[in-house]
């Protein structure tokens, strides 16, 4: 999406310069192709891209995740603070110590700053237990707060997450929503018997539920573990994992410690097959736990309806979620963490694909009329221009 921000931006005759890190996201290796420097640069689509180094590692633990963050927050600022001076700086406040330091830079470069909440930090580190220590828990509220505040503007993805900003210190007409985008004319609906589909060993008879993202800590995907050994009498129903991520390997034990068949694990795959992927399935799922469901939003969910499939969402009723989802007529929602809830959804969309196909069809117009690219980038841009003339 940033990227997509990037080209649309400077379409529009805006001058724009990215600052980034190296390519290495899920396995900690950097992509053929590249490799890391202090400093390397591009120039795509109009708009000058400057990777700057950063750690990565194949291990991609807690304290892997740390080094890498801090590195990218001290190389990405020193680069910014080479650069000449802007108008605006926009960024995704992740990781959270982008929090502290860039309103410094900001300032002294006379910038409005912008800053885009894709995730609520720290509370998802809290809530996982990754940040125990009482006096660190709150100097990381004091950061995601002095954040709020400093920057001329705050763009959230969804309402609970602007309820959550204003409540940590931001001002209430600094803070607007922009829902996040899927380019709709890229990811579109393809026949389910695909190539990918057929690579990996599924029928054209299977009725196949397609779970495809990051196995994190934060997606709760343990639970399709579950409904998938309650599911395994049906022989015509089965699981397609197509991710990676540190929950992966528990995972595919599980599997095997339960002699499962119908479940398929396949890697993340390259950018282009992603339509053909989301083809794949005959219905698409997300869950995530009840802890969590309030501060992510899955971007998965976008590729679903694009791609015109169905969903079942095992997540909190009233999470922004579900509120997408039964905004849209796209799915049906079930209990999170509740395997036995999951099982039964999916049992009646396999016994009824009818109704599956007609989710979908309603699941891609409203992506088409709602979460467009076209639609995003230019609420995207107009809050950006808002920040230019804020006092």
């Amino acid at each position: 999406m940033m990227q997509e921000l990037a080209a649309h931006a400077a379409g529009c005759g805006w001058d724009v310069t990215v600052i980034t890190g190296f390519p290495n996201h899920p396995s900690g290796q950097v992509f053929g192709g590249y490799r890391k420097r202090w400093l390397a640069t591009e120039n795509e689509r109009g708009v000058s891209i400057k990777r700057v180094w950063l750690f990565t590692a194949k291990r991609n633990g807690l304290l892997a995740r740390l080094v890498r963050f801090a590195s990218f927050t001290l190389t990405s600022l020193w680069r910014l603070a080479r650069e000449p001076r802007v108008d605006v700086i926009f960024a995704v406040l992740q990781p959270l110590s982008m929090g502290a330091l860039l309103p410094v830079i900001a300032r002294l470069k006379g910038a409005r700053l912008v800053f885009n909440i894709q995730d609520l930090h720290p509370d998802t580190q809290i809530r996982l237990g990754l940040v125990r220590n009482p006096l660190l828990i709150r100097l990381l509220r004091a950061i995601e707060a002095h954040a709020y505040r400093s920057c001329a503007a705050l763009v959230v993805i969804c309402e609970p997450f602007r309820t959550h900003a204003i409540a940590r210190g931001a001002p209430a007409d600094r803070v607007s929503i922009v829902e996040n985008w899927i380019d709709t004319d890229r990811v579109q609906p393809l026949a389910r018997a695909g190539a990918f589909r057929t690579e990996s060993g599924l029928s054209a008879d299977d009725f196949v539920v397609l779970w495809a993202g990051t196995l994190g800590y934060v997606s709760g995907a343990a639970v399709l573990v579950e409904a998938a050994e309650r599911l395994r009498g049906h022989s015509n129903i089965r699981f397609l994992v197509v991710g990676e991520g540190p929950l992966r390997p528990t995972l595919e034990s599980r599997v095997r410690e339960l002699g499962l068949r119908n479940v398929v694990f396949r890697p993340f795959q390259p950018e282009e097959r992603l339509p053909e992927v989301q083809a794949s399935g005959d219905v698409s799922l997300v869950v995530l736990s009840a802890d969590f469901a309030e501060s992510s939003v899955p971007s998965k969910v976008l590729a679903y309806m694009a791609a015109g499939r169905g969903i079942i969402a095992a997540v909190p009723p009233h999470s922004p979620t579900a509120v997408l989802i039964e905004r849209a007529a796209a799915g049906v929602i079930v209990p999170p963490d509740d395997a036995s809830a999951l099982a039964q959804a999916i049992e009646r969309l396999a016994a009824n694909r009818e109704e599956a196909r007609r989710l979908g069809a309603a699941a891609r117009d409203y992506a088409v009329a709602n979460l467009s690219k076209s639609v995003g980038v230019a609420c995207l841009e107009s809050a950006v221009r808002r920040a230019l003339t804020s006092q």
